[in-house]
This record gives C-alpha cells, structure tokens and sequence, in this order.
C-alpha cells in the first residue's frame, strides 16, 4: 500500500514561530512583493508577514499570483530557519514605502511546495475559523 503524503497543519500567519520548524503547514494570506530574482516573496495577513521561498512552487500557473498585486493565496510548504548567507545572498523583497509595519520573523522561511491563487478566500472567515479550533484545542488539553 503506498503511503500517504504528511498532511499540512491549517495555521494563521501570526502563529507561525519556531516551534514550527520543520512541520508541513498551510497558511493562507496575500502576496505584498515578490522579488523574482531570488524567488523570495512576502506573505501578509494583518500586521503579520511571512517569508515564502517560491523556488520549489513556480509552475505555469504561477502567473496567476506573482504578477497580481495583493493577490489571495493559499500556500503549501514547511517552515525552515534561514542561515545568514542565505538572508544575505537573497535579501528579502521590500514593501512599499506607504504599507503600515508587518511584524515579520525574518530567521524563518516557508518553502513553499504548492501556492494557489485563491480569489474567493475570506481570509477573515479563514481566521476567524482558525482562532476557534485553536480554543477548542485549549480547552481539550487542558481537560487532559
């Protein structure tokens, strides 16, 4: 029987944290830069961003995503931490001048394994949902 891929964690961006490293998660957000020299792209949900490494994801529909500004998407992929010479090599792409302050971790990337343009996300609801299962598994530990 072939075995079945690792399933990725439904997580909100501003979760994202070292206990993360390693762990195949999916967040859902929107691409503010996108800097396609070093594949580095900027994933914003509220106040909180997150580094995303596109290399492993680009296909022919990348298109979809990487040229439309503030675009929707979901992304597949596994937190990593970044070494120096990589932060140096491939700075980060830049916000605008006018976009209010992102907290952004910059020692943690997510190498991104699938990006999908997701117009119809209510990225809110997706929160908002998130948030709750987050209490309940609170509540169901600390019952334990």
């Amino acid at each position: 029987m072939p075995q079945q891929p690792e399933s990725a964690a439904r997580t909100r961006i501003c979760k994202v944290d070292e206990g993360m490293i390693s762990r195949k998660i999916r967040v859902a957000g929107r691409i503010t830069s996108y800097n396609a020299d070093t594949g580095l792209a900027v994933l914003l949900d509220g106040k909180f961003g997150l580094l995303v490494d596109t290399e492993l994801a680009l296909d022919e529909s990348s298109g979809e995503w990487a040229t439309e500004r503030l675009c929707t998407v979901m992304v597949i992929g596994h937190v990593e931490r970044t070494e120096q010479s990589f932060a140096a090599a491939a700075a980060p792409p830049r916000l605008p001048a006018h976009a209010s302050t992102v907290q952004i971790d910059m020692k943690l990337v997510l190498r991104a394994i699938l990006i999908v343009r997701s117009p119809d996300l209510d990225l809110k609801l997706w929160n908002s949902v998130l948030e709750e299962a987050e209490k309940c598994r609170g509540e169901s530990e600390d019952v334990q």
